[in-house]
């Protein structure tokens, strides 16, 4: 993006290209439409990681919920070889 001028307050007028633009919204191969003038484009739309995060985590408690008792016979029987000792070698 380049600055071409500088508007009244905290305004600024500026030159992005398309695949820039696409890139920073999260959407690529041309997933957003081309502009025409006079169209808005709301910048703070941008990638929310945010929310990417919490719904990645939502959907790792309902994986483990719906699976509690596989997941604790694994983790039983991974703490079980843990504890079984191999006999020493001898030398």
């Amino acid at each position: 993006m380049k600055v071409i001028a500088k508007m009244d307050g905290d305004s600024y007028m500026c030159e992005v290209g398309h695949c820039e633009l696409e890139q920073f919204l999260g959407l690529y191969y041309n997933q957003k439409g081309r502009l025409n003038v006079g169209d808005t484009v709301n910048l703070a739309e941008g990638h929310d990681f945010a929310q990417d995060t919490k719904r990645a985590l939502d959907d790792t408690r309902k994986f483990i919920e719906s699976n509690k008792k596989v997941i604790r016979s694994i983790l039983d029987g991974v703490s079980l070889v843990g504890r079984i000792k191999a006999p020493r070698k001898e030398g």
